[in-house]
Order: structure tokens, then C-alpha cells, then sequence
């Protein structure tokens, strides 16, 4: 099974009206809402998302060993390789081969809300988007489709889907910003066998009117892209392209992120993945940085995890190599992936062992592992509710 780099996840601001009620679910703010904590607290708690043998999420404490699972169905029916984590709402879907579902998860109360989503349209990122009249709605992008669905759902009332077409070649993440839907185009054949057709591309669709804009992203090149917004600034991640049909495994272009000017509309700076790499999943630490995802090689697909300062994509805290050297108590090298650091700066990740049996690892901000527990099973990707 060739290892997918999992869609990364960003925290968008919300006013209370806007975000209302979804499904039910009681969007109440939890994450990144604008309020400033004088002094930096530990985590309100760990998610982590396991993807196959035993698809749900496990919950894990700051502290202590203990942990809750809440399924999310049969693994023929689930195959995500991340999640989002907005407020206390966690949204993910599967693919075409796994039924085009979208899975809605309410943290308060730790239920879930499975939807059908149109027929072979092999959904991508979803996220919470606000709707004209002020609530909540969903959105979801449709790769095959070159769409995005909006999903609405009131109560336990039949949710209604409307489309936004034309969404670019392989629509694999959107965001709102500035009375607009601004999409993450992969720019691939996605509905066939992913080859790519260009670099990847930001596709500015306005609420009203016909024009569109496209930024082209030269240095970004992949089947799956997606984004993170900090302000006026995207942050568009892309993870590469390889050749996994011949062995051994050949490198075209390691993965990039670049930053994008949303009210100017145009590429600021773009940083490369170290040489040799593959991937670029990226994440907001609750410390201000960014963290990527990569396999530091196509041989062994060692998970590694860059530290990058968003005003610059400079790299931090790498020394002999650009990725964080974290180490277990002996000094030995350990790693990891699908990292993000909590307010503290202290690292958070997890690793697959034997039988898939997956583990939480936490490390201080000097890179020395502190702490690991057990997070269920078959781990794909994981977040860290933030305290308000």
C-alpha cells in the first residue's frame, strides 16, 4: 500500500451567528477565535483519526493513558487519510471507492451524522463554510467532479446539496475569504489515474458576478493540495509528484508550500521540501509555526516533520537536516508524522507500529520525547483541540 499524504487542516474565525447550528451539532467555539491567552495553557485534548482497520477517532487526554473511540462505520467504508478540525466539529469524508460519504462528528456530544454525497464524486477536504442567510453549511470538494458541493443540513432533517461547478481539473480544498470561494486545484486527472496536468493552482470564484481569477502556483505540483489561511496570507501546500508505478519508487519534484497575498492576489514566496523528500502536509501549531509532514525518503517512507516560520517558510530547529531531529529519552532518533505543536511548543505526532497499533508521541520543545500512549489502531492523522 503506497502511504497517501493526509489533507492538512487550518483554523478559520467564525462569528457565534454565523456558524449556528449543524445537524444538530452545537458549534461552540474552541479553537482559534480571536480571544489572546496571556499565558500559553496545555491542550484541551488530543484527536486522533484512525483511518483503516478500525476507522473513528480516538480521544486522549493531556495527561494519563486513558482513552475513548468513536467508530465511524466498517473500514470498506471509510478509507480518509486526515481530517478537519473546526471549533468542535470534525469533518471527513470518503473516497469514490469507499461510498462518497461525509462524515460529521460533534465533539460535544460525540455523535456522528453520516451523508451520502453525489455519486462518484470522490470528495477531498470538507470544511464549514458560512451561507448566504448566515448559517452553516458544509463544504466539500468533489475531485472528480470538478466541484464543490455545499452541504446544508438542519436537525435530523434531509440535508440538501447544491453545487458550485466548474471548480477547476481536481478541486481538492477551498476556503472563503473576501466574498469569494477560493479553491485549492490539484490541476490532475483525478478521475481516471491522477496524473498531473500543470502545477497547482488557487482559483478565486466571487459570490456574485462571472470573473474569475487564477494564481498559478509554479513550484507546486501534486494530486492533492490544500491550504491554510493566517489573515490576508493562504498557505498552499502541495505534496509532489513520484512514480509509484515502477520500483524502485522515482522522485519528480519534491513537495513545496507557498504563500499566497489573497487581497492582492499573488504568490509572495514559495519554499521547497529538503531535497529528496516526498509530501507536504501541513498544519498551524498552536504556537504560531507550521508544521509539515514529509517521508524523508521513497525507499524506507521515513516520517519526518519540518518546523517553518509562517512570515518567511523559513525552516527551524533542524541542524544536521532541515526536519526536527526529535529523539526518544536514549538519544535515538525516533519518528513520526502528522506532527503539530501545542501552545507550549511542545510536539505532538504519531507512529504505526506492529500490527498497526498506533501511538501518540509527544516531545518537548527541545525535540526529547516526554511522552507515549497508546491511540488506537491504523492512525492516519491526528489535531490538538486548543482551549479558548
Amino acid at each position: 500500500m503506497i502511504p497517501q499524504v493526509a489533507f492538512r487542516r487550518s483554523f478559520f474565525r467564525y462569528t457565534r451567528a454565523a456558524i449556528g447550528a449543524v445537524v444538530g451539532i452545537s458549534l461552540v467555539a474552541c479553537g482559534d477565535d480571536g480571544i489572546v491567552t496571556p499565558i500559553p495553557q496545555a491542550p484541551l485534548g488530543i484527536l486522533v483519526l484512525d483511518g483503516f482497520i478500525q476507522p473513528g477517532l480516538t480521544f486522549l487526554g493531556d495527561t494519563g493513558t486513558a482513552s475513548t473511540k468513536l467508530a465511524f462505520g466498517p473500514s470498506t467504508e471509510f478509507d480518509a487519510g486526515g481530517f478537519t478540525l473546526e471549533r468542535d466539529t470534525v469533518l471527513a469524508t470518503s473516497s469514490r471507492s469507499a461510498g462518497d460519504l461525509l462524515y460529521i462528528t460533534d465533539l460535544t456530544s460525540n455523535s456522528v451524522r453520516r451523508i451520502q454525497l453525489p455519486a462518484r464524486g470522490n470528495p477531498g477536504r470538507a470544511r464549514l463554510f458560512r451561507g448566504s442567510n448566515g448559517q452553516a453549511q458544509i463544504a466539500v470538494a468533489l475531485r472528480d467532479s470538478s466541484a464543490i458541493a455545499l452541504v446544508n443540513v438542519a436537525g435530523a432533517a434531509a440535508p440538501t446539496i447544491t453545487r458550485i461547478a466548474n471548480a477547476g481539473q481536481c478541486p481538492s480544498d477551498m476556503f472563503q475569504y473576501d466574498n469569494a470561494t477560493w479553491v485549492v486545484d490539484a490541476n490532475a486527472s483525478c478521475r481516471t489515474n491522477y496524473a498531473l496536468l500543470g502545477n497547482v493552482r488557487l482559483i478565486r470564484i466571487p459570490n456574485t458576478g462571472t470573473t474569475r481569477d487564477t494564481i498559478q502556483l509554479p513550484a507546486l505540483r501534486s494530486s492533492g493540495a490544500s491550504a491554510i489561511i493566517i489573515n490576508d496570507v493562504a498557505y498552499i501546500t502541495a505534496g509532489g509528484d513520484a512514480n509509484f508505478s515502477v520500483s524502485p519508487f522515482v522522485l519528480n519534484v519534491s513537495g513545496a508550500v507557498a504563500r499566497v497575498d489573497l487581497r492582492g492576489r499573488r504568490v509572495l514566496s514559495t519554499q521547497s521540501m529538503p531535497t529528496g523528500t516526498y509530501g507536504a502536509s501541513m498544519k498551524r501549531g498552536l504556537d504560531g509555526f507550521l508544521y509539515v509532514s514529509i517521508f524523508q525518503d521513497l525507499a524506507n517512507f521515513r516520517s519526518r516533520i519540518v518546523k517553518m516560520r509562517p512570515e518567511d517558510l523559513s525552516f527551524v530547529g533542524g541542524t544536521v537536516n532541515p526536519w526536527l531531529p526529535l529523539t526518544d529519552a536514549t538519544g535515538a532518533a525516533v519518528s513520526c508524522g502528522s506532527g503539530q505543536a501545542d501552545a507550549l511548543g511542545r510536539v505532538h505526532c504519531i507512529q504505526n507500529g506492529t500490527g498497526s497499533v498506533t501511538s501518540l508521541l509527544v516531545f518537548t520543545p527541545t525535540g526529547t520525547e516526554v511522552r507515549r500512549v497508546r491511540a488506537g489502531q491504523g492512525g492516519v492523522d491526528m489535531a490538538i483541540r486548543g482551549r479558548r
